[in-house]
């Protein structure tokens, strides 16, 4: 997986659905907003992308067959992803840096095809447990057991715990372009170029990462 990056350039993509949130406190609304957010998977491009990863498998096995198998279980995935027209609308912040200071920024928006296949919540990469804290993170999954992401936010928003929402985006035209691709080098059994043809759709998915609450130790309150 992979995010695009510029020499000296730091790119942050922000999607308008879940615009990234530093306030110190999270209100309802933003915890629904990390509800939508977990719940907006496209089942078919996940199962996509775990049939083009075996696919890869069964070649480098050998199985041909299997291979074949899964890559039109993968095409057939990716023609449902296709008909859903996921157009998100997505703003580009590029700050270009110089020893360290910024030295100018730019802002875009495109559209792309980007689709969320897989999501969930993580915490704060500087988080530092204590008995408290890993009770609280309990009660949070007892409530992501039940799908009451909200509930679960608010938990670790009591006891101060930085958390984001983490999603992996499958850019779906280029993704049907790879597939298309390694089922013809495999239909003229170039096995070793089908596998590199489905290793740059994997290498196209991009992790993107959107903060729910900072806690109020990391804004130094």
């Amino acid at each position: 997986m992979n995010t695009k990056k510029l020499i000296n350039t730091v790119t942050i993509i922000t999607f308008i659905f879940g615009a990234t949130v530093l306030s110190k406190e999270v209100s309802a609304a933003q915890a629904n907003n990390g509800e939508k957010m977990l719940e907006q998977i496209s089942k078919e491009g996940r199962e996509a992308a775990r049939e083009m990863k075996w696919s890869r498998v069964a070649m480098f096995d050998g199985n041909i067959d299997q291979a074949s198998k899964l890559l039109t279980k993968a095409k057939e995935n990716l023609a449902k992803v296709e008909k859903q027209e996921p157009q998100l609308v997505v703003t580009v912040n590029t700050e270009e840096k110089l020893g360290g200071k910024t030295i100018g920024q730019q802002k875009s928006t495109m559209t792309n095809d980007l689709i969320p296949i897989d999501a969930g919540l993580s915490l704060a990469e500087d988080y530092v447990a204590t008995p408290e804290k890993n009770e609280k993170i309990k009660q949070a999954n007892e409530h992501l057991k039940k799908k009451e992401t909200s509930k679960a936010v608010e938990v670790l928003r009591e006891a101060d715990i930085g958390v984001s929402v983490s999603r992996v985006l499958m850019p779906v035209k280029d993704t049907i372009k790879h597939v298309d691709k390694a089922i013809e080098l495999v239909g003229e059994h170039k096995y070793y170029e089908a596998n590199l043809a489905l290793k740059a759709a994997e290498d196209g998915l991009i992790v993107d990462s959107v903060l729910l609450y900072q806690p109020t130790a990391a804004t130094g309150s």
